[in-house]
């Protein structure tokens, strides 16, 4: 499921990615700096997973068509909102001005989107397009062209990631 997401995800949003880290639960806030897995460089992007969103306690696991069907969108959808951040950090977070106001006049008539944290509402927007695609609302749609618009033109053939390819 996370090689599936991430082909679909490559090829609408190419970026260089060198690969995935399945983080330990509770490990707190991912260092994104200094070496290792969770560093950035010329070579690509790392994805880093939470292992508790991606694996279900023992008592959860799938065990019929539709809990199986369940647990394989909140895999897709814990992937796609990670390639999010990825694409923000590509984009040398851009679109944070645009987020920031978008999520303003959002949350003045109502709605979800935090101004106060405009990463996590760029995030958020991106998930929501790609995973509800033209049922998205119109403020998600914004956040998602916003995003995929700050991020350089990379090549699809520049991705170093194994499970891409």
């Amino acid at each position: 499921m996370i090689a599936a997401a991430l082909d679909d995800l490559h090829a609408k949003y190419p970026i260089p990615v060198r690969g995935i880290e399945i983080s330990e639960p509770g490990g707190g806030v991912v260092q994104r700096t200094g070496p290792g897995p969770c560093t950035e460089d010329a070579r690509g992007f790392w994805l880093v997973l939470d292992r508790t969103l991606i694996q279900p306690d023992h008592s959860e696991q799938p065990r019929g068509r539709w809990s199986r069907r369940k647990f394989e969108r909140a895999v897709y959808a814990a992937v796609v909102r990670e390639y999010g951040h990825a694409l923000d950090r590509a984009g040398g977070f851009g679109a944070h001005e645009l987020a920031w106001q978008t999520a303003l006049t959002d949350s003045l008539h109502g709605g979800a989107y935090n101004p106060l944290d405009p990463a996590r509402a760029l995030v958020d927007g991106f998930t929501e397009v790609v995973l509800q695609g033209k049922r998205a609302g119109k403020t998600a749609r914004i956040l998602h062209d916003a995003l995929a618009g700050s991020v350089p033109k990379y090549p699809a053939a520049e991705s170093n990631s194994q499970l891409v390819r």
